[in-house]
């Protein structure tokens, strides 16, 4: 094996070249390029951290609206039942008042019909005394007379009693 020197020299001096021509040209833009690249992913991961950081303070805050909002709507729900037991109370009242006027009515109507009837069964005692005192005196008076003594002897009788 045989080193020739030339050779050795001149690819020593290529290489130099080479380096050079690289350093000069080729070599600061790319090492300017992974500098760029690193200061933009640097960049990158400082906005993730503040938006991850933002991200969780508005997560804070939704729980805190989502809380308030469960809250209202507890209180919604506690006033609309108080509002339904409101009204099934009014409701109940209501119905207990229509059913005491209907029970005044129906009172009222049995007294009514109570006095029609003694009336009616006034008339036909009259009528039936008139019948049985002709019959026992054989001899007919006129009707009016008749009611009328039989009217004044009731009368002295005082009031019926309810049956």
């Amino acid at each position: 094996m045989h080193l020739d020197i030339r050779v050795i020299l001149t690819n020593i001096i290529g290489f130099v070249i080479v380096v050079w021509v690289l350093a000069k040209f080729a070599w600061k833009p790319i090492l300017d390029l992974l500098d760029a690249r690193r200061a933009k992913i640097r960049d990158d991961f400082a906005k993730a951290e503040t938006a991850k950081t933002e991200a969780q303070t508005l997560r804070g805050e939704f729980e805190s609206k989502i809380g308030d909002i469960k809250v209202i709507e507890r209180e919604r729900v506690q006033e609309a039942v108080k509002r339904g037991e409101e009204i099934a109370e009014r409701i109940r009242t209501e119905a207990r008042e229509k059913a005491d006027a209907t029970l005044d009515r129906a009172r009222q109507d049995i007294d009514v019909e109570a006095h029609k009837a003694q009336v009616v069964l006034r008339d036909e005692v009259v009528t039936l005394a008139v019948a049985s005192t002709e019959m026992l005196l054989n001899t007919k008076l006129d009707p009016e007379t008749h009611r009328r003594l039989v009217r004044e002897y009731i009368d002295s009788l005082g009031e019926m009693p309810h049956a």
